[in-house]
């Protein structure tokens, strides 16, 4: 598991990609969130990306949502 300690903001363009598919997960001290390509549910085709937030990442996290959310 790699917990996330620290965001940073870059100013680059986000390189957005298209038929990702995501599943998410928690308990009482971390949420996960994990990516992987369309319809490959077991996650064996590569291109998998992980992140874990313990419950202080997750309000930082929930901050600068809402600051992309209110932009719109």
């Amino acid at each position: 598991m790699a917990i996330l300690s620290n965001l940073v903001h870059i100013n680059e363009t986000p390189n957005a990609r298209t038929n990702v598919y995501g599943d998410y997960c928690f308990d009482r001290n971390y949420f996960q969130i994990r990516t992987y390509k369309a319809g490959d549910t077991t996650r064996s085709e590569g291109q998998k990306q992980n992140i874990q937030l313990d419950v202080e990442m997750a309000k930082e996290l929930r901050t600068l949502l809402n600051q992309f959310i209110e932009q719109h």
